[in-house]
């Protein structure tokens, strides 16, 4: 199945008449919600567009009721406190739908930069998985509890099946999406504040597994403009401060930029190309949401972003330095592109998402 092809309808009871449509309570990684990364995005922008098609969706705060008067918990991210969750709502006759937002890869693993040994230990745990799926964790009792799982494409839920013995029947694929306001923003404010036009844009938190410190060093001794554009992730400020070791005068850091800001739009339309050599993306919001004016996109070879923007990108691995490099060039040569843009706004809009989404609520009810 493409990883587009989804279909519509509203729920109806079993003798066929409509019925009302499914209440939802929506938890995300707690904690988050005031720095909302791409988990926490796709939570939100779910809810708001289920409500445009006439499903009510709620996202849990922390000190608010769980579930109040829900038929479905849905949960978004794969997290040990999720499964407590989970066996809460069943016990109050809820359906439980997982948004998986994970994925598995060994070379990920170990070629990631951190100390040998937590690579290490992470490869052996991905080996042992890989060998032994039924091998008992959080993660494979919250996967098997759930009523359904919904993972951003095919190769994760290829993935659940093979790494966890889901049942194929279990899953339901729901493609991630942008707000279509991206497709019609105007780069110049963005340009004008800045002070740069045609440049590289790397949008995202600045963390070691997003890898805009691998961007920067490839990038080292040109004269390109960068913009690298993304709050510090916790506990990695010393990594922050690696990045802006590596940053030449070329390199300027945008921070404390909300989501909604319209700025965001407007630097997405003024980049040159949108730069991302991640470890892996599943696939990453924010290349839906430059694809949506047709900004050239450079993205890492890890995840599924191949499944899906095809041709219409070009990949890298993350610690190919040289490769980056070229790609960025080329990006930035090939120029903006209108068949990518139309492709994005018809394929991967939040209304696409939220109509799959409520037919995964209704597997359920």
């Amino acid at each position: 199945m493409s990883i587009v092809d989804t279909c519509s309808h509203g729920l109806t009871s079993r003798g066929g008449s409509p019925r009302r449509e499914a209440r939802v309570v929506m938890v995300g990684c707690g904690g988050r919600l005031e720095s909302p990364g791409g988990g926490e995005i796709q939570m939100l922008s779910t809810a708001r567009f289920l409500a445009s098609i006439g499903v009510e969706a709620r996202v849990w705060r922390t000190g608010g009721e769980h579930f109040g008067d829900a038929d479905c918990l849905h949960l978004f991210g794969s997290l040990p406190e999720h499964r407590r969750l989970a066996q809460q709502a069943h016990r109050r006759s809820l359906a439980v739908v997982v948004s998986t937002i994970a994925w598995f890869d060994l070379s990920s693993y170990w070629r990631e930069p951190r100390p040998l040994l937590g690579r290490a230990m992470a490869a052996t745990r991905f080996l042992a998985r890989a060998a032994c799926p039924r091998l008992p964790s959080w993660r494979r009792r919250l996967y098997h509890e759930a009523d359904l799982l919904l993972p951003n494409s095919t190769a994760e839920a290829d993935q659940l099946v093979r790494y966890f013995g889901v049942p194929a029947s279990q899953i339901h694929v729901v493609p991630n999406g942008a707000d279509e306001r991206f497709a019609e923003a105007d780069p110049g404010p963005f340009c004008e504040l800045m002070g740069v036009e045609n440049y590289v844009l790397y949008a995202g938190r600045v963390e070691p597994r997003k890898n805009p410190l691998g961007l920067l060093r490839a990038m080292r001794d040109t004269d390109v403009p960068i913009i690298v554009l993304g709050d510090t992730a916790p506990q990695h400020e010393v990594y922050f401060a690696e990045c802006l070791r590596a940053a030449g005068p070329n390199v300027q850091f945008v921070r404390g930029l909300q989501h909604d800001d319209p700025l965001l739009a407007s630097a997405y339309a003024g980049a040159g190309c949108l730069a991302l050599a991640s470890w892996y993306e599943t696939p990453g919001l924010v290349a839906l949401e430059a694809a949506m004016s047709g900004t050239p996109l450079v993205l890492p070879a890890g995840g599924c972003a191949a499944e899906y923007f095809g041709d219409h990108a070009q990949y890298v691995l993350p610690d190919d330095l040289p490769g980056i490099r070229k790609a960025v060039f080329c990006g930035l040569e090939r120029g903006r592109s209108d068949a990518l843009a139309a492709y994005v706004r018809e394929n991967f809009s939040w209304t696409a998402a939220a109509r799959a989404t409520r037919d995964a609520y209704e597997k359920v009810m």
